[in-house]
């Protein structure tokens, strides 16, 4: 059985005018994923005010797969590709995991 997580990331320029929707449309796919996927995330670049970063974590190298074949991975690159470009795309699997354990908090 796979026990390594593996991450996606694609990256993307989209105009200023464009953010609102893009960002909608990305937290709409993000709705229909599969309980397989960890965790999802949307960022703006803060060196790059145009450029996004939309990143998957998945529980598998099957998972990712069957993303990669999806509607909604197709959703994603055609908002990218309609309201603005595909900068970079790639596939990672986490080779090394370190684990903390929270001893006590801090009230600051």
């Amino acid at each position: 059985m796979d026990k390594k997580s593996y991450l996606l990331k694609i990256s993307g320029s989209i105009g200023s005018s464009k953010h609102r929707e893009f960002e909608q449309t990305v937290r709409f796919v993000f709705n229909m994923l599969p309980g397989s996927c960890y965790s999802s995330n949307l960022t703006l670049d803060v060196f790059h005010p145009h450029l996004y970063h939309v990143l998957t974590l998945w529980r598998s190298a099957t998972d990712l797969a069957a993303f990669k074949a999806s509607e909604e991975f197709d959703l994603i690159k055609g908002s990218f590709r309609t309201l603005g470009y595909i900068d970079r795309t790639f596939a990672a699997s986490l080779i090394d995991e370190h684990i903390f354990e929270i001893t006590e908090g801090d009230n600051i």
